[in-house]
């Protein structure tokens, strides 16, 4: 029964779902045009996964200047096997040098390098670039929060909601058009009914599901996605879910954190199996997809750690005579936080890298997403018509939006995609509430509010939480980091028990921080992205990027390319199709290979070099990657040595 006196009506021009980076982007293009906003954040206001970041962005020929707006798209689109849409790519190229001007303008503050005066880059190219573009930050991702945090507040036409939720998406039923949406504000006890022209998504991830294995914000139950497909979006490249590979595997208070990139491996660093047989080298070189399906397969192989994982080995470049003393600064500077992270979870020896470290991949960042063209405009795709088509005034940006990465996102790009895809989708929002002058009638936000208080189940058997605590095991287990057709199939069944589960689950008629309420309303977020995950997942039975198949073949260069499409039918039943992708040409994809086994090959011949040269070649490469700091620690080490003389005298 709908309780008339908990409804809080609302009318603005556009909704904006999420304070993070995407959220805060889009607020901001909204709010220059003139437009009032209202932002809804189930967290504290830009409290996301922006703000406990590791603070890298990728900036276009921030460190190479003929680094092009077609090499980086390149980059972007080979890296994720063919399956980045390529207009979203050459968007992104485009306006990652504005987007990141946008941020420092609002206040962000990178460390400048002074002889091309441009935005300091990271020393070695961060997983799978081709070039130096990534600009580190003094204090990571809070540089990026607080800019978020202000770039809100300041807007007098920005209202914010804090403790909310967002449940849907409100559609006019004639036309399929945006009218508003609705979300539970937690900290008032009321139902917010709000009256829009657009809303754009930008709620984050789904990496909870796989919870406590992961380094994101709890906040990432796959709200995006859910409300997305419910509101007649196709979702794109379900299966693609990044895992991070150099996560910590214990103590459990540390499960799941960031311990390091690819490039944290340096030059010499190895991933080895618990019998210290390497099973991957030039780890620097890899993408994070490379180093996390090599320790996947070997814990299905039966040779994971004890905490089933594997060993980041980095000894050989602590061990070398002249570039070791460089290596520990290389390795505290690069990415401070994750550093800092397995210091404290593994000890004194590994933090000076005098032993290996134990790690296992941690789900990350999604890189399939809501499907939008390159103004984040959500699609639709009728399978009658075979035709995709526009939702008029939906919008997704940041991790809710697919299409930008495929198979693989390459290192530092995440902070860039929120900054530009939320201000793109934020523009054009704008645009549409400026075009659109129809009113808004009451009567389509009334089964969403039926919807709402039906949710209320004082009889109800199970709790959500518990039911949570279970999934979360599933999804680690069955569509986790490495999969098989046999563990895909049982998600499937598990995931449809679950589903009448839910339907009686305890909820008690309490409208003020309703926590029984929260749980149901994630859960099922949860299980129809799971759900999503898992059909896209059988549907593509080779391994590419993220979803690596245990049962299957991986991709060959050359062959077609295709991305997967969730769609949702009657009786809320997902139906999967797929599309073809645009094959990029022969000649850059051998020339891209070429220059990967390129680097590969220099980096073996520099390991099988003996050991004075490598040595001088490796302090060489450092003393250019450390600049002035590499005099320093030269002085520092000379007095080391010179001490005991000092003393027999």
């Amino acid at each position: 029964m709908i309780n008339k006196e908990k409804i809080k009506k609302l009318e603005c021009d556009v909704i904006v779902v999420g304070s993070g980076g995407s959220g805060s982007s889009a607020a901001q293009a909204v709010a220059e045009s003139g437009l009032n906003v209202i932002v809804i954040s189930k967290d504290p206001l830009a409290s996301s996964d922006t703000k406990i970041c590791e603070g890298v962005m990728t900036v276009r020929e921030a460190g190479d200047e003929n680094d092009s707006e077609e090499e980086l798209a390149n980059n972007i689109k080979l890296a994720g096997g063919d399956l980045p849409d390529k207009k979203i790519t050459e968007a992104f190229a485009k306006d990652s040098k504005i987007a990141y001007d946008r941020l420092r303008e609002n206040g962000l503050r990178p460390s400048i390098n002074k002889i091309r005066s441009t935005p300091k880059t990271l020393a070695i190219a961060m997983g799978g670039h081709n070039r130096s573009r990534s600009v580190g930050h003094k204090n990571s991702g809070l540089s990026f929060g607080h800019v978020n945090w202000d770039t809100i507040i300041k807007f007098k036409n920005i209202e914010y909601y804090e403790d909310c939720w967002f449940l849907d998406i409100v559609k006019n039923t004639s036309d399929e058009s945006v009218v508003g949406g609705v979300a539970y504000d937690a900290c008032n006890g009321k139902l917010l009914s709000i009256k829009a022209k657009a809303v754009i998504i930008a709620a984050g991830g789904l990496s909870t599901l796989f919870f406590p294995k992961t380094d994101t914000m709890r906040g990432n139950t796959g709200d995006s996605y859910a409300i997305g497909i419910r509101a007649g979006a196709a979702l794109v490249d379900m299966e693609q879910i990044q895992f991070l590979p150099f996560c910590l595997a214990s103590p459990p208070s540390y499960e799941g954190l960031l311990a390091g990139e690819p490039a944290t491996g340096s030059f010499l660093g190895v991933i080895r199996d618990k019998y210290n047989k390497v099973i991957l080298d030039s780890v620097y070189l890899r993408t994070r997809a490379e180093c996390s399906e090599a320790i996947m397969r070997a814990v299905a192989d039966g040779r994971g750690s004890p905490n089933g994982g594997a060993f980041l080995d980095m000894t050989a470049n602590k061990k070398a005579k002249r570039s070791g003393k460089f290596f520990m600064e290389y390795l505290k500077s690069a990415l401070p936080t994750a550093y800092n992270n397995a210091r404290q979870a593994l000890g004194k020896e590994a933090g000076k890298a005098e032993v290996p470290w134990e790690v296992r991949p941690s789900a990350h960042y999604m890189m399939g997403g809501i499907k939008v063209d390159e103004y984040g405009k959500a699609l639709s795709f009728s399978t009658k018509l075979n035709k995709i088509k526009n939702i008029k005034g939906f919008y997704a940006a940041g991790q809710a939006m697919g299409g930008l990465f495929g198979s693989n996102r390459l290192g530092s790009t995440s902070l860039t995609e929120v900054a530009v895809f939320g201000y793109r989708a934020g523009n054009d929002a704008a645009k549409h509430v400026k075009k659109n002058k129809s009113k808004i009638d009451d009567s389509y936000f009334e089964s969403h509010h039926r919807n709402f208080f039906k949710l209320f189940n004082d009889d109800g058997k199970f709790k959500a939480y518990n039911l949570k605590l279970d999934l979360q095991r599933k999804s680690w287990k069955y569509i986790g980091a490495a999969r098989n057709k046999k563990d895909l199939l049982a998600m499937q069944n598990y995931l449809n028990e679950l589903d009448e589960k839910v339907k009686n689950i305890l909820v008690k008629e309490d409208m003020s921080w309703n926590q029984q309420l929260i749980e149901k309303i994630e859960l099922q977020n949860m299980i129809l992205s799971a759900k999503a995950v898992t059909l896209a997942s059988i549907n593509r039975d080779f391994s590419l990027g993220g979803h690596v198949r245990l049962d299957g073949k991986r991709k060959k260069i050359f062959s077609k390319p295709f991305s997967t499409l969730i769609l949702m039918e009657a009786y809320n039943k997902l139906k999967i199709e797929k599309i073809e992708r645009e094959r990029t040409n022969f000649k850059t994809v051998l020339k891209y290979k070429i220059n990967e086994l390129y680097r590969l090959y220099i980096a073996k011949f520099i390991r099988i070099l003996p050991d004075f040269l490598k040595d001088r070649i490796i302090e060489g490469k450092y003393k250019k990657i450390l600049g002035s700091k590499a005099k320093l620690i030269e002085i520092q080490a000379g007095s080391l040595e010179a001490a005991p003389a000092e003393i027999n005298r």
